[in-house]
């Protein structure tokens, strides 16, 4: 479900990821490579290595770990994450004992606040719905469609507002400098395919979603027949922005999406495209009048939202804001409100709701204040020891990258010495940022001191839209994160060129400075060299070293790499999961590309070793995606992830690689066999 984020330079980042790289889809017929992620056996203990590789690595884990009440999911990154949240949960607790020594504007009392204020439930059932009150009595007063407008304009408001989204970030096509962004509406279910699928399932969905509306305008007050009409004029509004958009199957098969996405507009354009919405007006109210350049995603959708803005249609719009203010604070005020999505979030990912506890504070803060909560982690936890062994190991994975470009036989001299160049201007970002950006202008009040939790985030949105507005312009900030030190991941940004490992990950089982280099190849190695193929995948090869969208390929080396990707979505196509259907080759062809070029890079380096041992990497590859979750969220995930499944990220990269079957003597009638010519790789 949708919750408002500060639409800054992490969602443009993340607009590429998402939007760009992971939206595609094909469904094939089943063949015999369905084996190795659908292996089905009356008893499990006895699967061999070669028959099931992720499963016999991972079986006495497996066998044992069962999801807690309110997990979706719960694996290698769970488990590390409940590592790194027990840490920050020692920091707070720290502070709490100690907050007499800190100034009430410091980080630490900010954090403690907006913890204390998630976690304070008594608080906020006194509460009710007074927080949110001001924000809806301003929708009840408006009187007419210039009043609306002043709404959407107004600061505090673009908080609920969810149809005009703007954003600041690096321009695609010149990535040195920071560019106006409008984007996509926000819609509540987020893959336009719920909204325009008339099957049981979205059906089901679809009367899920619109109960769990109805029960907000409940609890706000309204009677149920109000109440009815208001989340069913929501839902249509949505349902008018989600047909007129493609889903991610859809758009993922849109080799031309990216381009799509660039549209350049003046003010006195975005002013004939969309008159009824006045972005002049708009664009000053926000102080944002001044940009230089201005992109528009879709300018059709901006044309549909412009003609929901009329007198006509005025009564809708308050009672879409409305509606919109409550789905977007519902985790913020009353116990009842924040039980109002359960029977959703069942529905969609197959979980049952728990109560406020540490853990689920932690969470929020981290979401809300990432970058100061990693802070205080990585000056107290972090091995800064191992943030040079890694970088190290960066390097020698970028080198070993290089000797696979230069031996390419399908690439021309030309296109290979573009992508060298690329590949030579990678920046490595290891642990935490070199710089600590200032949160010093955000006011976090307790309930004791009359603060509220919807105050709180509220205050935190409009602080960080502000940093990020004062940012168009000006030149793009090479030395910003994407991503809180703390996290458990790691990412590639095509627009800066860089693969980023936060401190979260640094650690065992993906890294240990204390294990074999084999095992660390198959962990955090194998992690590096998954986000540095991405320079190199299906969307990052369309930008060029410094993060600019540009074709640098010759025609006919294009072609021959989009006819290798093929091969690899045809293969992932005709892979049937557990669930009887087949994975999206199309929609995670971006990550498949990079789970093949990772390891095909850490095995170069593991077996330069001296009687190197490829069991320790290979079985350290299959305990870092190992992971139990509902079925539900694994439907969910199929139509939605650009990502594979665990388990296929295991079986199915492992058994294309001929070390892998030397290793384990893999023949052929092991179900972990594929033929030779049906095995897929680009680099």
């Amino acid at each position: 479900m949708r919750r408002k984020i500060s639409f800054n330079i992490t969602a443009i980042v993340l607009c590429i990821f998402q939007i760009m790289n992971c939206k595609l889809v094909y469904g094939y017929e089943y063949s015999k490579i369905n084996n190795l992620s659908n292996i089905q056996n009356e008893n499990m203990e006895e699967v061999r290595l070669q028959d099931d590789f992720y499963y016999a690595v991972n079986k006495d884990w497996l066998s044992n770990v069962k999801l807690s009440e309110g997990y979706v999911s719960y694996g290698t990154f769970e488990e590390l994450c409940g590592k790194v949240n027990g840490n920050i949960n020692s920091i707070i607790l720290d502070i709490e004992k100690n907050k007499k020594i800190y100034d009430k504007n410091s980080e630490e009392i900010k954090v403690l606040n907006l913890y204390n204020n998630y976690l304070n439930i008594k608080a906020r059932n006194k509460a009710g719905i007074q927080p949110i009150k001001k924000y809806m009595k301003q929708i009840d007063d408006i009187k007419d469609i210039d009043d609306f407008k002043n709404i959407l304009y107004d600061e505090e408001f673009s908080y609920f507002q969810s149809l005009i989204n703007l954003g600041v970030g690096a321009d695609y096509k010149d990535s040195t400098n920071n560019v106006l962004y409008i984007g996509r509406s926000n819609i509540g279910l987020g893959n336009s395919l719920y909204y325009k699928n008339n099957n049981e399932k979205s059906n089901k969905i679809k009367k899920a979603y619109i109960d769990y509306l109805t029960k907000l305008n409940i609890l706000y007050g309204e009677n149920k027949k109000s109440a009815k009409i208001n989340a069913e004029t929501f839902y249509d509004v949505e349902e008018k922005i989600a047909k007129t958009r493609p889903t991610n199957e859809e758009e993922a098969m849109d080799s031309k999406r990216i381009e799509k996405c660039y549209n350049i507009y003046t003010i006195d354009e975005l002013k004939e495209l969309a008159p009824n919405i006045d972005f002049p007006c708009l664009l000053s109210k926000l102080k944002v009048d001044n940009a230089n350049k201005i992109i528009v995603e879709d300018p059709k959708e901006v044309q549909l939202v412009n003609s929901f803005i009329v007198e006509d249609n005025l009564d809708n719009m308050k009672k879409f804001i409305k509606t919109s203010i409550l789905m977007n604070t519902d985790n913020c005020l009353t116990s009842k409100f924040r039980k109002a999505s359960d029977e959703l979030k069942k529905l969609l990912y197959g979980v049952e709701a728990t109560d406020l506890n540490n853990g689920s504070g932690i969470k929020f803060v981290n979401n809300q204040l990432g970058e100061v909560v990693s802070k205080l982690y990585v000056n107290k936890y972090f091995d800064k020891e191992c943030k040079d062994d890694v970088e190290a190991m960066a390097n020698e994975i970028i080198s070993n990258f290089e000797n696979r470009l230069n031996n390419i036989s399908w690439m021309s001299e030309s296109t290979k010495e573009e992508a060298l160049n690329k590949l030579q201007n990678i920046n490595i970002k290891i642990g935490y940022p070199d710089e600590w950006n200032d949160y010093s202008d955000i006011k976090l009040r307790s309930y004791e001191d009359g603060g509220s939790l919807v105050e709180n985030i509220i205050n935190i949105y409009v602080a960080q839209s502000r940093k990020q507005f004062c940012k168009i312009n000006k030149p793009v900030n090479k030395k910003e994160w994407n991503m809180g030190a703390c996290t458990v991941n790691a990412y590639y940004n095509p627009l800066n060129n860089e693969i980023v490992f936060p401190a979260g990950i640094l650690q065992a089982p993906f890294y240990n400075k204390n294990a074999t280099k084999e095992k660390n190849l198959g962990g955090i190695g194998a992690v590096i060299g998954h986000e540095l193929t991405h320079a190199f995948d299906n969307v990052g090869a369309q930008f060029d070293e410094t993060g600019k969208l540009k074709n640098w390929w010759t025609e006919e080396d294009y072609k021959e790499f989009t006819n290798k990707s093929k091969k690899v979505i045809d293969y992932y196509s005709k892979i049937q999961v557990e669930n009887g259907k087949f994975i999206n080759g199309y929609l995670t062809a971006g990550e498949n590309i990079s789970d093949l070029g990772g390891i095909a890079c850490v095995l170069d380096i593991a077996k330069k070793l001296e009687n190197p041992n490829l069991k320790d990497l290979f079985e350290n590859y299959a305990i870092i995606w190992r992971e139990v979750s509902t079925k539900e969220l694994k439907e969910y995930l199929l139509n939605n992830d650009c990502h594979a499944p665990k388990k296929v990220r295991v079986n199915n990269v492992l058994s294309q690689f001929e070390d892998f079957y030397k290793t384990y003597d893999i023949k052929e009638g092991d179900k972990m066999y594929v033929e030779p010519e049906k095995r897929v790789s680009i680099w």
